[in-house]
C-alpha cells in the first residue's frame, strides 16, 4: 500500500497556516529580517536554520508576540497577528532553558497554564495525564525537576507547552542542554510526539544534523535573508548556492571555469590538471554558457583508491595528510595537485587493521559526473 507523501507546500490548493509577507523587522539602524515572505503550513515541523545573528530567533519572536515587524505582515490561520498580545495567540514557545518552576511537581508544572484559564478540575486532571502518557512521564508525576534527568525535564517542558493545545508550537534550540547521545533520542521523539498531536512545530537551531534529522522542510538563513526553503534531501544534494553547500554537512569545493560540452561541464580549476566533468542543474547550474563556477561534490560521494581506476572521467591524485576515524566511516584528508585539501569518506565495513590505506599513502580520488554541483560562482 502506497503512504500519501506529505507535502502540502506543493498543493496549490493548500492554504498556509503562517504567512510572513515582505516582514522587515529593523533594531535601531541594524536590519534584522530583511523584506522576508515565507510560508509554513499545517502540522509541518519546520526548521529555521542558520548561524548566530542571521535572525532565525527574531523571526521566532515575532510568531510569539515578543517583537512586532517594523515593516509587511504575519498571518496566523489568514488572520493578521499584529494586534493579539501573546498570551491571546494560539501559538506556545518552549525555551532552551525550560523554565520549569522547580517548586512544582512535574503534575503541577504540566497543568500550570490549564489551570489559570479554566477551574474544570477534572478537564484539567484529564488533560494532564493525556501528556503525561504522550511524553512517557507518568511515573514521575509527582518529582519535582531537579529529581529527574535532563532528557526528562525536556519532555516536561513539552508536555507543558502542549497541554494547551496550541496550533503553533515553537521550540527555541530546545535540546541544546543535552548531551549529543541523548539529544539524538530526544530529536525522534520530538518527531514521534509532533506526528501524534498534529500540532505544527516551528523550530530554531543552529545544528544542521539536528534539523535534517527533524524538519519536513529547512529554512537555511543568511543576514535576515531567507537563502534556500526545501525538504532536507534537497538541501543536502541540490544546494542553490555556495553559502547553503558549505553551511549543510560536509563539503569539498572546487572553483573554476566551465564550459558546456552537450549534457555535461567541463570545469577547468587548476594549471596542468585534468578538468572535472560535472553536470549543469538548470538555474544552478552554469545558466546560459562558461564562466566561473563553483563545484561542489560530497566526501561520501569520492571514491578513493590505492590503484587509479579505469574508465572513471573524473580522477584526482595527492597524498592521504589525515584519517579521521569516526567509528562507523572514515574521512581521509587527501593533499591535491594545487595543495587544497579534498575529502573522501568511506563506510567502515572492515576492521582497522584489514584496511589497505594509510598516512602518506599516494592515492586516486574518483567520482561520478552526476555527483556533484555546479554552483554559479
Amino acid at each position: 500500500m502506497s503512504q500519501t507523501v506529505f507535502a502540502p507546500w506543493n498543493d496549490p490548493d493548500e492554504t498556509p497556516l503562517i504567512r510572513f509577507k515582505g516582514v522587515t523587522k529593523r533594531f535601531g539602524g541594524f536590519t534584522a529580517i530583511d523584506d522576508l515572505t515565507l510560508d509554513i503550513y499545517a502540522r509541518e515541523f519546520f526548521a529555521l536554520l542558520g548561524p548566530s545573528g542571521c535572525g532565525k530567533t527574531t523571526l521566532m519572536r515575532m510568531l510569539a508576540g515578543f517583537e512586532n515587524a517594523t515593516e509587511g505582515t504575519i498571518e496566523l490561520s489568514g488572520q493578521n497577528i499584529a494586534p493579539i498580545p501573546p498570551n491571546k495567540r494560539a501559538v506556545n514557545m518552549m525555551f532552551q532553558s525550560y523554565a520549569l518552576f522547580p517548586h512544582l511537581s512535574v503534575w503541577e508544572n504540566i497543568a500550570f497554564g490549564l489551570k489559570r484559564e479554566s477551574t474544570d478540575k477534572e478537564a484539567i486532571s484529564a488533560r494532564v495525564e493525556e501528556m503525561l502518557r504522550l511524553t512517557r512521564l507518568t511515573k514521575f508525576a509527582k518529582r519535582k525537576p531537579h529529581q529527574i534527568s535532563g532528557g526528562q525535564r525536556q519532555r516536561v517542558a513539552l508536555a507543558r507547552s502542549l497541554a494547551k493545545a496550541p496550533k503553533l508550537l515553537l521550540l527555541d534550540e530546545p535540546l541544546g542542554a543535552l548531551d549529543k547521545k541523548l539529544r539524538e533520542e530526544t530529536q525522534f521523539e520530538l518527531m514521534d510526539i509532533q506526528e501524534k498531536t498534529g500540532t505544527t512545530f516551528v523550530i530554531v537551531t543552529h545544528d544542521q544534523e539536528e534539523a535534517m534529522t527533524v524538519a519536513s522542510r529547512v529554512a537555511v538563513m543568511d543576514e535576515g535573508r531567507l537563502v534556500q526553503v526545501d525538504t532536507p534531501d534537497v538541501i543536502y544534494e541540490a544546494p542553490n548556492s555556495v553559502y547553503v553547500a558549505d553551511f549543510i554537512g560536509d563539503v569539498n569545493i572546487i572553483e573554476g571555469h566551465a564550459t558546456p560540452e552537450g549534457e555535461r561541464a567541463r570545469i577547468d580549476w587548476a594549471e596542468g590538471q585534468p578538468p572535472i566533468w560535472g553536470t549543469p542543474r538548470g538555474a544552478a547550474g552554469t545558466g546560459s554558457g562558461a564562466g566561473k563556477v563553483a563545484f561542489a561534490i560530497r566526501p561520501e560521494k569520492v571514491a578513493i583508491a590505492k590503484e587509479k581506476p579505469e574508465g572513471r572521467r573524473n580522477l584526482l591524485e595527492g597524498q592521504v595528510i589525515d584519517i579521521a576515524y569516526l567509528g562507523n566511516s572514515s574521512t581521509y584528508h587527501v593533499k591535491i595537485a594545487d595543495g587544497r585539501i579534498f575529502k573522501a569518506q568511506t563506510a567502515n565495513t572492515r576492521r582497522l587493521v584489514n584496511r589497505d590505506i594509510t598516512w602518506e599513502d599516494r592515492v586516486w580520488l574518483s567520482f561520478t559526473e552526476t555527483a556533484g554541483v555546479i554552483l554559479e560562482g
